[in-house]
């Protein structure tokens, strides 16, 4: 039967099997009809790219895009609306086709090469005619091919793993070796969130921006058998998924294909980042908690350290109170003491001086008078420090100035000074103090003579210094200036320290001293309403630090 009595169309045949489409070619040609061909869906779509076809003849099963796909994708395009798709298949009839569901128009079932050229007669008539519409959902050419059980089988294998793939909550997806997109399944899509006819036969780099497809890139000119995979170590964020993306290459019958399988990590992700974000509140929260807790100790520390302050303040008051209350039980004995005393030194006094005045007396007897009233005079002087230390002094006090006062007990003192012993002042001014210049002299001589007694046997410096304390070690009501008088002599040990204030202690030996002289500095400072500290440790020297309250500037 010729068609040469119908019209001639611009015809496209899709098969994988080249003995048909080298039959439709010499059957459609010597008809008249214009005829190009296709080895699979992704080369027929190149081909519509500049040829435009008004019938289409597509087979079912084919590689890198089967036809059911093609037929969706081919009806997306504008200018294809309204070319007529006619299924060419054996496999319809082994598995039921709704061939207008996925835009075909007819469908004819493979057999005999002559009954598939009369199928065609009949569809190409009822064209011509404006009849196609009749043929319905039937399809054509059923009654005389029979199912084949392999075939069947293959396609029963075939849908099972397109539902397996359909199902999967992974992306994958079949590319060319140079790109192209030939199969997506749904999660694929779903990821992508372009529809499936758009992304078939597309260039898979163009889903992504320039810095992704640069990276991907890479990888698909190199890619081999070992799978690759990106974004699990670094983050690939494709519009606002997380994405682990894995390529392997595939050959098979010399030809070669990739394997993409896309991972949506978004929230896996989420949560890493959710605990990564814990984590680091969490450090903060320890490190200020910790930086807290530092402030909280080093407060504690403090408050401990003002408290053993204190208690060491308080330990010193009741050391001075304790020294002052025996002070003054000394002092009172002291008194009553020196009050005898004073009346049996006059009464020696009274008849010494009678037995020498007779003028016959003989020269060792007034020698021996001469040494009873020496002995009664040295006796009087310990009776008068002892009177001294015992109650305040007659003098009355007044406004001194200290440097005056220094100036001119070193000009007693320095008589005195062995050359070896260097004299160091540093006198700054201060404001005046109430006091009895004789009483500081005496303070000033006393310090003076027993630190020179110190550095009889070496060189050492004695050395005199008058300052106001710093502020902060004032007290808050009343300001005080500060007298040091320090030696670099033998110093005193840890034991005698908390001794040298009683009365009659000394470290002096062969009766140099009599052990009243620092009792009788305490004395004096106490009455002027100040307060005396020493330092002093063997073999480093001594420093007597005297504060005395001075008068408002």
């Amino acid at each position: 039967m010729s068609l040469r009595h119908f019209m001639t169309h611009d015809i496209l045949v899709v098969d994988n099997n080249p003995v048909i489409l080298k039959l439709m070619t010499n059957f459609l040609t010597k008809e008249g009809h214009r005829v190009k061909t296709a080895e699979d869906g992704l080369a027929a779509l190149e081909i519509v790219k500049s040829f435009q076809p008004q019938i289409i003849f597509v087979d079912l099963i084919m590689p890198r895009i089967p036809g059911e796909k093609l037929c969706k994708i081919l009806r997306q395009k504008e200018k294809l609306r309204q070319t007529v798709i006619i299924i060419l298949s054996a496999a319809a009839v082994e598995q039921k086709i709704n061939f207008k569901d996925f835009g075909a128009d007819a469908c004819i079932a493979k057999g005999p090469f002559k009954e598939i050229e009369r199928h065609i007669h009949l569809i190409f008539k009822k064209l011509d005619t404006g009849c196609l519409q009749t043929l319905g959902k039937n399809i054509i050419g059923t009654d005389k091919v029979y199912k084949r059980i392999v075939t069947s089988e293959l396609l029963s294998s075939r849908r099972h793993f397109w539902v397996t793939l359909n199902n999967m909550a992974e992306g994958f997806l079949e590319l060319t070796e140079d790109g192209r997109i030939v199969y997506i399944n749904q999660a694929a899509v779903n990821i992508v969130g372009q529809p499936e006819e758009k992304l078939l036969a597309s260039d898979f780099l163009d889903i992504f921006d320039q810095e992704q497809k640069a990276e991907l890139s890479g990888l698909l000119v190199n890619i081999g058998p070992e799978a690759v995979t990106i974004g699990e170590r670094e983050i690939f964020k494709f519009q606002n998924l997380y994405l682990t993306i894995t390529l392997v290459a595939l050959n098979e019958d010399d030809e070669k294909s990739i394997i993409v399988i896309i991972h949506d990590i978004t929230r896996r992700k989420e949560a890493e980042f959710e605990l990564q974000q814990y984590q680091e509140n969490l450090e903060l929260i320890v490190h200020r908690r910790t930086a807290e807790l530092k402030e909280i100790n080093r407060e504690l520390q403090d408050e401990i350290e003002e408290r053993r302050q204190i208690a060491r303040e308080k330990e010193g008051l009741e050391a001075e109170l304790r020294q002052a209350h025996k002070m003054e039980a000394i002092g009172t004995m002291a008194a009553g003491i020196a009050h005898d005393f004073n009346n049996l030194l006059t009464a020696i006094f009274g008849y010494t001086e009678l037995l020498s005045l007779p003028s016959n007396i003989p020269d060792e007897s007034l020698s021996h008078l001469h040494n009873i009233i020496k002995a009664a005079s040295r006796a009087r002087e310990l009776i008068n420090l002892i009177q001294t230390f015992s109650k305040p002094a007659q003098e009355e006090f007044s406004p001194l100035r200290l440097p005056i006062i220094i100036d001119e007990t070193l000009s007693l003192l320095r008589p005195a000074i062995p050359p070896q012993v260097k004299l160091v002042t540093d006198i700054h001014p201060c404001p005046p103090v109430m006091g009895g210049a004789v009483q500081i002299q005496q303070v000033l001589l006393n310090i003076c003579t027993n630190a020179i007694h110190a550095m009889q046997e070496k060189d050492g410096t004695l050395k005199i210094k008058l300052s106001m304390p710093p502020l902060s070690a004032q007290d808050d009501e009343i300001n005080f200036v500060e007298l040091e008088i320090s030696d670099t002599g033998i110093g005193i040990s840890e034991e005698n320290l908390e001794k040298i204030f009683d009365p009659y202690f000394t470290t002096q030996i062969g009766g140099e001293g009599t052990g009243l002289g620092l009792s009788v500095v305490h004395g004096i400072i106490r009455r002027h309403g100040g307060r005396i500290t020493v330092n002093s440790s063997e073999n480093r020297g001594t420093t007597f630090k005297i504060f005395l309250p001075c008068l408002p500037a």
